[in-house]
């Protein structure tokens, strides 16, 4: 694991998606799309805010719990780039830019799942086992 919030890697590329998600809608300021634009900057900092609750929760059941929010904010900010894109609010090539963020940072969040599930799994199954044995 990291040694501080600032060296995770996901935390890293969240971060950084969010910042480029503000620089791709903060032009767009007219009043019939300002909910839509302000829409998608809360739900990239919501993401990046997730991943760094889950860094500070001490129990990898807590953890796994901030990383699946992160996961649905993810999939939350995927949707609402595709419908801006529909609206054009953002263009093709920051889509695609954005879109190969996004997927980076769902990887990274895949892996520490995976991680999370078997350390969560861990003590289950030795509970099992230790409660087979004969004694």
């Amino acid at each position: 694991m990291a040694g501080s919030l600032k060296d995770l890697k996901v935390w890293q590329e969240a971060v950084g998606l969010a910042a480029d998600v503000i620089r791709a809608v903060r032009h767009t300021s007219r009043r019939e799309v300002k909910a839509v634009s302000d829409g998608l900057m809360l739900s990239a900092i919501a993401l990046a805010d997730q991943i760094a609750e889950g860094f500070g929760r001490y129990s990898a059941p807590e953890q796994r719990q901030c990383y699946r929010a992160a996961r649905r904010a993810l999939l939350r900010l995927e949707t609402e780039l595709a419908v801006a894109r529909q609206a054009d609010l953002v263009s093709a090539a920051h889509l695609t830019h954005l879109s190969h963020r996004a997927q980076l940072v769902g990887r990274l969040l895949g892996g520490y799942l995976v991680y999370l599930d078997r350390q969560v799994a861990e003590p289950a199954a030795a509970t099992r086992d230790s409660a087979r044995a004969p004694g």
